[in-house]
C-alpha cells in the first residue's frame, strides 16, 4: 500500500485489525445488553449505567448513616437505662437524672428517715437541689413549681428538719415552712418572753446557764439603744437563728437586736422615748389577745386607760412580774405592791416591755382602732372570741361569762 495513506498500523508495523474482522472486537461486543439497548434507543452508551451506579452508591451511603445514627440513638437510650437504674437504687430515680430537665414528683409519703439541712440564707433553687441529691424529691423542677405554686419560697426555714426520701414536694414544703419542725435552730416566735429562748440555747449549744442569763442581764452595754434601759426584753426580733453560728451569748443578742432596729426602722416607729413606749404597748397586746383582729382594740383600750389616768389592770403584765403565765397567778399575787409589774397598783406603763411584739403589733400600737372602749374580756380562749365595752356594767356580764366557760375548761 502506497505510504502516505491513513491505514492505521499497530505497534509492530502491522495494520490494526478492523472492527468486524478475525482478531477484532466488534462495537457491540465491546457493549453489554443493556448498552446496546441503549444505543437502540438513542441513549449514549453508559450515560445512564454511570447514573444508576451512582445512585446506588448513594443509597448505599444513606443506608451507612442511618445505621450509624440507630446505633448512637441505640447506646444512648441504653446509657439513660442504666443511668435510670442506677439512680433510682440510690433515691434519686430516672427523672432526677436529667436534674431540670423535667418536673417530676414522688407521689410520696416516702420511706425510711433522713435529716435535710438549709442552712441561712439558702434559696429555692439550693434547696432544690439539695433535696435531689439527697433522694428526698424527684426532681428540681418539681419541687421548684410546687414551692411557687404555693407561694412559700419566702416562708423556707433554715435549720435542720426530720424528712423521708422518695417524698412529695408538697408533704416536703409543709415542713421546711414550719419553724416549729427545725432542729437545733432558736424559733424567736412574736411575743416570746428573753427568757423564753434559755432551754433551745441550753440545748444546742455548749453554753452554761448562768453564761446565758449573764448576757441577758447585763445590761446589753454596746449592743442596746439608750432607750432600752439596759433591758432586752421587747427588743429581739422574732425570727429563726442559727445559734451555732455564734461563740458567745453577747454574739446571738446583738444579732437579734440589730435585726430588731432594722424592722423598726422600716415600720417608721419613732425613736427615743417613743419607741420603747410603743413597745411596752405592743407587747402588752400580743399577750392579752390571740387574734389580729383584736389588735387595735386593745391598744385604744390603753391608750383610753392612759389618758384617763386609770390603772391598766391587766393580768399579763402582772404575771410578767412574776416570771409566770397568767392563768397562774393567785390572789395574794393580785394584790402585792412590792411587784413593780402590778400595773392594777402602780399607774402606767410596765418598767419594760413584757415580750418581744411582732409588726402587726407595733402597728396596732402606732395606730389603736378609734374607739371609746376602757374594758374588754375573752369569753372563750379556744376562739379568742373578745368583747369590748366602755360600761362597767356589761364588763361584769362578759367578765361572768368568762367564768362560766372556764369553770367548763379548768384545765385551760
Amino acid at each position: 500500500m502506497p505510504s502516505g495513506e491513513s491505514e492505521e498500523e499497530g505497534e509492530d508495523g502491522q495494520e490494526a485489525p478492523k472492527p468486524g474482522e478475525e482478531g477484532g472486537e466488534s462495537e457491540e461486543e465491546a457493549l453489554d445488553d443493556f448498552q446496546l439497548f441503549e444505543r437502540e434507543a438513542g441513549v449514549e452508551a453508559g450515560t445512564s449505567a454511570r447514573g444508576r451506579w451512582e445512585k446506588r452508591q448513594g443509597r448505599k451511603a444513606k443506608k451507612r448513616k442511618v445505621v450509624t445514627i440507630s446505633i448512637i440513638v441505640f447506646v444512648f437510650a441504653m446509657v439513660v437505662v442504666a443511668g435510670g437504674i442506677a439512680t433510682s437504687r440510690f433515691g434519686g430515680g430516672l427523672f432526677s437524672w436529667f436534674g431540670n430537665a423535667v418536673d417530676s414528683d414522688y407521689p410520696g409519703p416516702g420511706y425510711g428517715s433522713v435529716d435535710f439541712t438549709i442552712n441561712p440564707g439558702e434559696g429555692t433553687t439550693q434547696v432544690a437541689q439539695g433535696l435531689v441529691k439527697s433522694g428526698i424529691v424527684a426532681s428540681e423542677n418539681g419541687f421548684i413549681n410546687a414551692v411557687e405554686s404555693s407561694n412559700d419560697a419566702q416562708a423556707l426555714q433554715p435549720g435542720t428538719f426530720a424528712l423521708k426520701y422518695k417524698m412529695s414536694s408538697d408533704e416536703v414544703i409543709s415542713i421546711i415552712t414550719n419553724p416549729s419542725k427545725a432542729m437545733g435552730m432558736l424559733v424567736f416566735t412574736n411575743s416570746m418572753r428573753a427568757s423564753d429562748m434559755i432551754p433551745t440555747l441550753l440545748k444546742y449549744t455548749s453554753w452554761s446557764k448562768p453564761e446565758i442569763e449573764a448576757a441577758l442581764n447585763g445590761g446589753g452595754k454596746g449592743v442596746l439603744p439608750a432607750e432600752a434601759g439596759g433591758s432586752f426584753e421587747g427588743w429581739l426580733q422574732p425570727g429563726t437563728y442559727d445559734p451555732k453560728s455564734y461563740s458567745t451569748p453577747d454574739g446571738l443578742l446583738k444579732a437579734m437586736v440589730d435585726a430588731r432596729v432594722a424592722a423598726l426602722n422600716s415600720l417608721g416607729v419613732p425613736q427615743g422615748a417613743e419607741r420603747e413606749k410603743i413597745l411596752k404597748i405592743a407587747s402588752i397586746i400580743g399577750q392579752e389577745v390571740n387574734q389580729q383582729q383584736y389588735y387595735g382594740k386593745v391598744s385604744r383600750v390603753i391608750y383610753n386607760r392612759l389618758s384617763k389616768h386609770m390603772v391598766l389592770g391587766m393580768d399579763s403584765v402582772i404575771a410578767y412580774g412574776f416570771g409566770i403565765q397568767a392563768k397562774d397567778l393567785t390572789e395574794s399575787m393580785l394584790t402585792d405592791a412590792s411587784n413593780p409589774y402590778n400595773d392594777r397598783m402602780h399607774q402606767g406603763l410596765p418598767p419594760t416591755p413584757i415580750g418581744n411584739p411582732g409588726p402587726e403589733m407595733i402597728q396596732a400600737a402606732m395606730n389603736p382602732t378609734p374607739g371609746n372602749w376602757i374594758y374588754f374580756v375573752t369569753v372563750n380562749l379556744d376562739t379568742g372570741k373578745t368583747y369590748f365595752t366602755d360600761s362597767e356594767k356589761q364588763f361584769q356580764i362578759y367578765k361572768a361569762q368568762y367564768e362560766k366557760w372556764q369553770a367548763a375548761h379548768p384545765s385551760v
